[in-house]
């Protein structure tokens, strides 16, 4: 196996390779969930939220080229889309009660956004690996739950969500060298080592 390191993040070739095919993964599996997706409901939170994914891995694939500054900008992109995703819930509950009475589940769903949001922040300040715990815990613990399990999620997507996090945290994890370099860069710059 190559081992040589790659010019752009200071990774190794084998690195690359295997980002890149985790990131091939994860592009299918989101062209999968649009496959899948009823498009009949305009404004339905979980279409927007399909549409979302679709713009994060162009973006993902964008930054792939970018260097460093990409690394550190998809670090921050895949954060604020850790955060983005239990608000799916949310708005989903709100979408689909159309005036009736707030039950648990509502704040269920909140506390889900204060959780996943901590992982977010702890992923941009102490550990990108912070970032994968929180997407498949989101997946494992949030999408399977809701499967079949509830009136407000559609069970395509609760299906969808947890494939498209599986893989989306299997690049994180993936990624995690390119990130601790990125972090390490900027320390360098700032404190001049």
């Amino acid at each position: 196996m190559n081992t040589t390191p790659h010019a752009r993040a200071g990774l190794t070739t084998a690195q690359e390779t295997a980002q890149t095919v985790v990131l091939i993964i994860v592009s299918v599996v989101t062209a999968w969930m649009l496959y899948i997706a009823p498009w009949q409901v305009s404004g339905d939170p979980c279409l927007l939220a399909a549409v979302a994914t679709v713009v994060v891995v162009v973006f993902l694939w964008a930054t792939r080229w970018q260097g460093l500054r990409g690394v550190s900008f998809e670090r921050n992109l895949l954060a604020a889309f850790l955060v983005g995703m239990p608000l799916v819930y949310v708005a989903r509950y709100l979408f689909a009660s159309t005036g009736r009475a707030v039950n648990h589940w509502l704040w269920i769903e909140v506390l889900g956004v204060i959780i996943f949001a901590a992982l977010a922040v702890l992923g941009l300040k102490r550990s990108p690996w912070f970032l994968a715990i929180g997407i498949v815990a989101h997946g494992l613990a949030w999408d399977s739950w809701h499967y079949r399990n509830s009136t407000y999620i559609p069970d395509w997507y609760a299906i969808a969500c947890l494939a498209v996090d599986l893989a989306l945290s299997a690049y994180v994890a993936a990624r995690v060298p390119a990130y601790q370099r990125a972090s390490l860069s900027v320390s360098n710059k700032i404190f001049g080592s």
